[in-house]
């Protein structure tokens, strides 16, 4: 078995290197749309096979592959955000991994393996844990069971309490050159790789993901309206784009605000290069204090994006700070 991505060959072999004695806390770290949580489900298979290849990867064949392809493995428990039913029964995906979740997984590790191998505990997105589900987990990090491994998948890793950090063999996962990347996108069909590599911050799935999507009608559509500031009308505009999903607001808006201030500091366009010229133009009459401050701004908003604010004014507010950014 290879690694999921060709990018990441040379960190799937190092991770086979140690199979037969793996680190009992690994953490997966690097940018959102590399493929660690992909890498992290090939590790825990090539850990619970039962008939590794030569190399240690899993043979894809014995009982204990299937069990784990099929979601069934005794031996392998993933923690992750769950699906939460609302007060009015609508489902929606929690926003943190909760205590409850961690404990069921310290019980967990705390009873015999049904197959006298490796058992194996994946947590994706680590940095998802509250602080209670971290200290829960803590504890068991400190003093694993006897052939017990844990993998922590992680976009943020400083988000992670600094005693989990540190009882974790760290593994980080960057970016693949933009050559490969691009060549991975043209074999899955993608159109204008480049042009999405460049909007994604260079991830690949991330790439994929806008290709696929709707997202990127959305994008356009929002980004033809922040082109024209003077021509932009706050409260027809907040309530047009309330329906776009508040994670793809964040992030078509900060990548622009993030080329707007390197147009201003002299720098080139980095994500929204199909804009560059109309970049320019703004960024030479953008007035620098005001875009920091609403820079600012929209970075902190990445920490709130599921708060059930009023949509449309909270659009609206942001549509009126951004025109001062060039009165």
């Amino acid at each position: 078995m290879s690694a999921p991505y060709p990018w990441l060959e040379a960190t799937w072999q190092r991770l086979l290197t140690t199979r037969a004695c793996p680190a009992q806390a690994l953490l997966l770290a690097g940018p959102r749309g590399t493929g660690k949580g992909a890498l992290a489900l090939a590790w825990a298979q090539a850990l619970l096979c039962e008939v590794p290849q030569s190399d240690g990867a899993a043979c894809g064949q014995c009982p204990a592959c299937h069990w784990f392809d099929t979601g069934g493995h005794p031996d392998f428990r993933l923690v992750t955000l769950q699906e939460k039913t609302g007060k009015e029964g609508e489902i929606r995906m929690a926003t943190a991994i909760e205590v409850d979740q961690a404990r069921e997984a310290v019980d967990y590790v705390q009873l015999s393996t049904y197959r006298a191998g490796f058992r194996v505990v994946l947590v994706d997105p680590a940095d998802s844990l509250n602080l209670a589900a971290a200290n829960a987990l803590l504890k068991v990090l400190e003093e694993p069971p006897l052939n017990t491994v844990f993998v922590l998948v992680s976009d943020q890793p400083r988000r992670l309490l600094p005693t989990i950090r540190s009882r974790c063999t760290r593994l980080d996962v960057g970016l693949p050159p933009v050559d490969t990347a691009a060549a991975w996108l043209a074999e899955q069909g993608v159109d204008d790789a480049m042009t999405l590599l460049a909007l994604s911050g260079g991830t690949p799935l991330d790439a994929q993901r806008w290709a696929d999507g709707s997202e990127l009608d959305e994008r356009h559509s929002v980004l033809e309206g922040l082109a024209r500031p003077e021509q932009l009308d706050p409260v027809t505009l907040g309530d047009r784009w309330k329906t776009v999903s508040p994670q793809t607001w964040h992030n078509v808006a900060y990548k622009w605000l993030g080329d707007l201030l390197a147009v201003k500091l002299q720098g080139s366009v980095r994500f929204n290069r199909d804009f560059a010229e109309v970049l320019a133009r703004l960024g030479a009459t953008a007035d620098l204090a005001k875009l920091l401050t609403l820079a600012r701004m929209q970075a902190n908003e990445g920490r709130t994006l599921t708060h059930p604010l009023n949509r449309s004014l909270q659009l609206q507010a942001w549509l009126i700070q951004y025109r001062h950014v060039f009165d």
